[in-house]
């Protein structure tokens, strides 16, 4: 049996997705949730791939950077779509999240209040409801939105729409 290890700090962050897939797939893992105090020396050890976190440890081999993470669980547990177009389906959906993701980090870290004002602002007026209407217009083309974003089941994605 695969013995899987998920590291992170303590909270959701970018290992939630991860988390998600294995509870969808019913896989057990190991939930590694680490303080901050406890990074450095991590960081440091060369067990993460790319000094970075989550880490996934497959039978003591590691996988850095989260959306690698998440694909490599989905392949593995089946949720990553059936055939070729639906994991191109399921990977257009899920970077469509990743791309949102990565605006609001621009305006949720920013310290000038002015620029995060604005930045904020162009997230919640043009960017968010672009990609989200996108989004919704696919999860409607498959089965009238009655069901799953790809295919007739839960894929990857669909943990980013969380």
């Amino acid at each position: 049996m695969v013995k899987y290890t998920l590291t992170y700090f303590e909270g959701r962050g970018r290992a939630e997705v991860s988390r998600l897939i294995f509870a969808a797939a019913g896989v057990k893992y190991e939930d590694v949730r680490i303080g901050f105090d406890k990074w450095p020396a991590l960081k440091t050890s060369g067990r993460c791939p790319f000094g970075t976190l989550p880490l996934l440890e497959v039978d003591g081999k590691a996988i850095g950077q989260s959306f690698a993470v998440a694909r490599f669980l989905a392949n593995e547990t089946g949720l990553a779509g059936k055939t070729n177009y639906e994991k191109a389906q399921v990977d257009m959906i899920a970077y469509a999240f990743k791309d949102l993701g990565d605006e609001m980090v621009k305006f949720a870290f920013e310290s000038d209040e002015a620029k995060k004002a604005e930045l904020t602002k162009k997230f919640l007026t043009e960017i968010a409801p672009k990609t989200l209407s996108a989004v919704e217009k696919l999860l409607e083309a498959n089965n009238g939105g009655k069901g799953f974003f790809v295919g007739k089941e839960v894929s990857e994605c669909c943990m980013f729409a969380k």
